[in-house]
């Protein structure tokens, strides 16, 4: 009995952590949707995103979406989830093809388009967790007419990124046309345990639009503005916004975070390459003088891959955008109000000179936390910092005391490198691309542990 009491209560224990979670987007009766017909002589599919967040394992059971189809039932579906690749579907996570649906339920009919929700069982369970994944669906209709998945109105406010599609081996294309699919990914969310840091105070500084009156090219050019970290205080920077002007869009950029220097961009401290939107939103078209086209305005919120700490000052967030080829037309959008600091800043050259954009800020929002920095003891606090990172080749240690000596570990704990630190720099070249700790022993006796990303 003592036994079977104690299992009860563990797994009590097990459940406490884990919940039901749904992830998608829902309907709002347009009557649009993209062909998914397979079976056929040709093969279409298309995919949506969603996001498992952090501290949570998803393990995903159904699969629920919106079809256009004929009154036949459809025969098959096949179902693909994606790992994202710097902003579109990457690598293949699992697959499920030919499976029956458990259910086609009708939920409406709009100028002889006919949507039926189809529920899908998976015949096995896989776990996701946190990250952004793509769901691809083909579906094999019952009858003569083609199978869509349903798309929502452009106004509606997304989950994640505009959808992408494709047309049998070709590559994937899309994410400019301003819409999203209707699904739900369904499964139990597990707590991994993980807890985020106190960072302190939600908090975030930023330009605000005047209507979206201008804008800065991207394309083969680095834009810059400024952000201030007020003094005594630290700011975790974890994700920037910015507020675009496009006829296509942004399929992946670079984020540098810079030095200020003379209050133009400096050196940077801190880089991430090849990061995609983690959300986009839809603002409307908008008519640009001497532009024959009207174009559209689209928010860009890029979660940063790791949090950026910042003591007091004036630093630079540099964007450098990859394009999707739909047409040459994106800009940041600026404005001639008032902003953070000074005016915003461009470079042709890849961030070697800068010039100034004399009158105009860039439209964007730095978000992430603050906290006071006056909680460290002075005698403990080493003002210790480091950069660039992600390191290619050499990283430099900022501090108050002189750094002498640096251990790095590799993710399973062993020791890979045992260094002495020469002015304030330290060569990682011959270390291979990941993650990795270090221990830096300083003059005072102190040691500061960071994380290293190696390119």
């Amino acid at each position: 009995m003592k036994k079977n009491l104690i299992f009860l209560m563990m797994l009590s224990g097990v459940m406490s952590f884990s919940q039901n979670c749904v992830y998608g987007v829902s309907s709002d009766t347009t009557g649009n949707g993209e062909n998914i017909t397979t079976g056929g002589n040709y093969e279409y599919t298309s995919a949506s995103d969603f996001d498992v967040e952090f501290g949570k394992i998803l393990t995903v059971n159904n699969v629920k979406f919106n079809a256009l189809k004929g009154s036949a039932d459809l025969t098959y579906v096949n179902l693909y989830f994606y790992k994202d690749n710097a902003g579109r579907p990457g690598d293949l996570i699992k697959s499920f093809e030919n499976v029956v649906p458990a259910s086609q339920t009708f939920k409406y009919t709009l100028e002889n388009n006919s949507a039926y929700e189809i529920n899908v069982d998976l015949p096995s369970t896989f776990d996701l967790p946190k990250g952004k994944y793509y769901l691809s669906v083909k579906a094999k209709p019952g009858d003569a007419t083609s199978a869509s998945w349903e798309i929502n109105n452009q106004e509606t406010t997304k989950l994640g990124r505009f959808g992408y599609s494709k047309f049998d081996s070709d590559d994937w294309f899309g994410g400019y046309s301003y819409y999203d699919h209707v699904f739900q990914v369904s499964g139990i969310c597990t707590s991994t345990g993980e807890t985020q840091p106190d960072y302190g105070t939600a908090t975030s500084q930023g330009n605000v639009s005047d209507a979206h009156e201008v804008g800065a090219s991207m394309p083969g050019r680095s834009l810059a503005d400024d952000i201030i970290v007020p003094d005594n205080t630290k700011f975790t920077l974890t994700n920037f916004k910015i507020s675009t002007l496009q006829l296509g869009n942004i399929e992946n950029a670079t984020i540098n975070i810079r030095s200020s220097v003379d209050d133009a961009p400096g050196e940077i401290l801190f880089s991430f390459e090849n990061i995609g939107p983690k959300t986009e939103n839809y603002f409307g078209y908008w008519p640009v003088p001497g532009y024959p086209l009207e174009v559209v305005a689209v928010d860009l919120d890029f979660e940063l891959p790791q949090a950026v700490e910042l003591t007091q000052g004036k630093y630079f967030i540099e964007v450098k955008a990859k394009q999707v080829p739909f047409t040459d037309y994106l800009q940041w959008e600026a404005t001639s109000h008032d902003g953070i600091g000074g005016y915003s800043y461009t470079s042709y050259d890849e961030g070697e000179s800068w010039e100034i954009n004399d009158g105009y800020n860039y439209v964007f929002q730095a978000i992430g936390y603050s906290k006071s920095s006056l909680a460290v003891n002075d005698f403990n606090k080493n003002n210790f910092s480091f950069y660039p990172n992600p390191v290619k080749n050499e990283m430099t240690i900022v501090s108050n005391q002189e750094a002498e000596r640096i251990l790095i570990y590799n993710a399973a704990g062993q020791l890979v490198k045992d260094a002495t630190v020469s002015n304030n720099k330290i060569n990682v070249s011959n270390l291979t691309s990941g993650n990795y700790i270090g221990k830096v022993m300083l003059k005072n006796g102190k040691t500061e542990s960071i994380k290293i990303i190696k390119q």
